[in-house]
């Protein structure tokens, strides 16, 4: 944990779209505040820690089967997540985050019982319903902040290599308290689209939660949030290097529940069920579809995250049938999954993730050789030598290898390595060595 006078930051964690249309637009989605809370369910399990986590949520999910199709750890969290067919073969969705000593956050949607279950280490388990956005009100603005954000040599062109979208999770303490674990609740909301984009059909790309960043203030989810965004959290931003930012807050006296830059990559959130919309609007996608082939394909459909009262953990795609045997889709208005696709890179490529370990390996007289641990997104490494004559770093090779030979017989230099993406950005400089 590294704490600073003003912000509080946990550890990276370490595992691993209003979009592409006729018209392309530059601005900022909302979703009106949803009626009040229902009254949360709370009681007590007891030796939670011997349950299973099935145990800990069978009543939530009845009569629905869970069909899990993730599982993994990351960071000592065991993270499963699954959809959950119902008798009618609708399908909802159960992303479970369990912590080593027995507690666990799990996003819950099954129809008139989605919500949030915290349970912790002591068995005090509180469920929280929640309201989906409103998708039938769209509140777009023009906004030059993704003039600024956006990488200029991305193209929007879909391609099958993996991309991996880091994401900044920050949060007010106001809502890091509602949350209880702010960690587990951020690999959730990563989960919540990883399952989405798994159900329709997009294997190639995912979300993994770069760190997570607490400010002591509170803010309200609008779009002036969403335009301080990066200065809010800009210690993180500076400390994580991520792709996409998504603040979370608790809403309360908050103009709507969500906004998102579209395309962008920053987001308010304000529930458990709106950071998998916002970054629908940050990959460029749209509301409900228009039915119109002009507007373009980047909406959503009928019953799909973008579109629909009840959403069900999919975005809109034509290669999905739902449980009428009906496309979740279309291909000339309603495909999200391919907006995904197309925007992937320009998402995962916001900033470069630095080299890691750089070290000296070996040396002679005359050289030294120095290798470091890739990057997970870089093309080359920019090599930089700082010497006592030249305080200032100065860039002294390229290389796509891994390891470098530097001429060098003082023993006074002191090198390290950046790396940059696919989209010409940098990243912060490795840690630095010498002979």
């Amino acid at each position: 944990m590294h704490d600073t006078v003003d912000v509080r930051f946990i550890r990276r964690a370490s595992s691993a779209l209003c979009a592409a249309s006729v018209v392309v637009l530059l601005g900022a989605c909302a979703h009106p505040t949803p009626p009040d809370s229902i009254e949360p369910k709370s009681w007590v399990i007891e030796n939670v820690a011997a349950k299973t986590t099935a145990e800990l949520y069978a009543d939530l999910i009845a009569p629905a089967v869970f069909e899990r199709s993730g599982s993994k750890v990351i960071d000592g969290y065991t993270v499963e997540s699954g959809n959950l067919r119902m008798p009618d073969k609708s399908m909802g969705s159960l992303i479970t985050v369990r912590a080593k000593d027995g507690s666990l956050t799990a996003i819950i949607e099954v129809p008139g019982k989605q919500g949030i279950l915290r349970v912790n280490a002591d068995g005090k388990s509180i469920f929280t319903r929640e309201k989906y956005p409103d998708s039938s009100v769209e509140d777009s603005v023009i906004s030059t902040d993704n003039l600024l954000m956006a990488p200029s040599s991305s193209k929007t062109t879909a391609d099958n290599e993996p991309r991996v979208i880091e994401v900044l999770a920050g949060f007010s303490r106001a809502y890091a308290n509602v949350v209880v674990d702010p960690h587990a609740f951020s690999l959730a909301e990563m989960e919540t689209v990883n399952l989405a984009l798994r159900n329709s059909l997009v294997t190639n790309v995912s979300m993994k939660l770069a760190g997570i960043q607490i400010v002591e203030p509170n803010y309200l989810a609008s779009k002036e949030t969403l335009h301080q965004l990066l200065t809010i959290f800009s210690s993180g931003i500076d400390q994580y290097a991520p792709d996409v930012v998504a603040g979370f807050f608790n809403g309360e006296g908050s103009p709507a529940v969500g906004y998102g830059n579209m395309p962008g990559r920053t987001s308010v959130n304000a529930g458990s069920f709106v950071f998998r919309h916002e970054i629908g609007h940050n990959a460029s996608g749209f509301h409900c579809s228009p039915s119109d082939p002009a507007s373009g394909y980047g909406f959503g459909y009928n019953t799909s995250i973008m579109c629909g009262a009840w959403y069900g953990p999919y975005y809109s795609t034509p290669l999905v049938r739902d449980e009428n045997g009906q496309p979740r889709g279309d291909a000339l208005t309603a495909d999200m999954a391919r907006a995904f696709r197309e925007n992937a890179m320009r998402l995962s490529t916001y900033t470069a993730s630095p080299a890691t370990n750089f070290r000296k390996t070996g040396s002679t007289i005359t050289k030294i050789t120095f290798g470091w641990d890739q990057s997970n997104d870089a093309v080359r490494y920019d090599v930089y030598r700082e010497t006592p004559a030249q305080p200032q770093p100065q860039k002294i090779a390229e290389t796509v290898s891994l390891t470098y030979t530097a001429a060098d017989s003082s023993g006074r230099s002191m090198y390290f390595v950046k790396a940059i993406n696919s989209a010409a950005n940098e990243s912060k400089p490795s840690n630095k060595a010498s002979r």
